[in-house]
């Protein structure tokens, strides 16, 4: 970030009178002046190659006010279009009053009057200051699983490598998820030889997945949890049954309105599968401490 953010952000940490401990929300006196300027910086916060990122302030009075869109650069920096760097973002009113601040993926590039629900970070502010977080369902930091490397729905040993379920030999889920809010859904990703393939998406570990779109027949021989065959209906580029040796196993967090190809950059668990022949136990690894964060200040 450039050294010019700091020292904004360094100017309104002074702002507090000694000794007080923040709020949820405290005003900024109007001895500053008439702010409109917002000035923002992130961490492990991905650049979209389809989309574009949204800004929105919520006013004490209930306004959500758009402040712009942006892409990042590898710096965690504000980009426009042309790959310049963002240094303010100016609002239409002032500031006094700013509540919080959230930033959503728009998918197509379009701004409507008010953001789309892929909300990726969003924070309260303090005296003109807010860190951002991903707003994740509770107790997604100690999200763990596995998989089981096998092929219910084509029958009995066959292709036993070509598969993978969140069970165990019983049928029993390895999934231990958080519950999840009303703005995500999780949705799991094999990555085979580079390219991502979606296995479904679902709300809860102890029901199948909403998709199979690359398994058997016998769908109804699968145990109900997450998981997938890739034994069928195989896309470009791939041939089925596929080796899952060394894929990719991921289980994401995904924007409840809008199904995107690509897995997003909200990963909650990930592993590797080893040479498989069926039968192997996959261990997860919890990914959450790389969630993207931000700091936006008001200036």
């Amino acid at each position: 970030m450039k050294p010019a953010f700091f020292i904004i952000l360094l100017l309104l940490l002074m702002v507090p009178g000694c000794g007080e401990t923040p709020s949820e929300f405290r005003p900024l006196p109007a001895a500053l002046g008439d702010l409109r300027g917002v000035a923002m910086g992130f961490e492990r916060l991905q650049p979209l190659d389809q989309g574009i990122y949204s800004a929105w302030l919520r006013l004490e009075k209930g306004d959500r006010v758009g402040i712009g869109t942006f892409n990042v650069n590898s710096n965690g920096q504000p980009v426009d279009g042309q790959g310049s760097v963002i240094d303010r973002f100016t609002a239409s009113e002032t500031l006094f009053s700013a509540i919080s601040i959230l930033i959503a993926i728009e998918p197509t590039g379009a701004i409507q009057d008010a953001p789309s629900e892929a909300v990726i970070l969003q924070g309260p502010f303090i005296d003109g200051i807010a860190t951002m977080a991903v707003p994740f369902p509770p107790g997604i930091g100690e999200a763990t699983g596995s998989y089981r490397v096998f092929t219910p729905t084509d029958g009995p040993n066959t292709n036993e490598g070509s598969g993978v379920w969140a069970a165990n030999a019983n049928g029993e889920p390895t999934l231990a998820l958080a519950d999840i809010n009303n703005l995500y859904m999780f949705e799991h990703f094999m990555v085979i030889n580079g390219i991502p393939l979606t296995m479904g998406r679902f709300k809860t570990t102890d029901t199948r997945d909403l998709r199979n779109p690359w398994s058997g027949p016998l769908t109804d021989t699968a145990p109900a949890v997450p998981g997938e065959d890739f034994v069928a209906n195989a896309p470009a580029g791939f041939t089925f049954p596929a080796d899952l040796s060394g894929s990719r196993l991921l289980v994401t967090l995904e924007a409840l309105y809008g199904d995107r190809v690509e897995p997003s950059q909200l990963i909650v668990l990930e592993g590797t599968l080893p040479a498989v022949v069926g039968g192997e136990i996959i261990q997860l690894t919890n990914q959450t401490a790389n969630f993207p964060t931000g700091t936006a200040v008001i200036y």
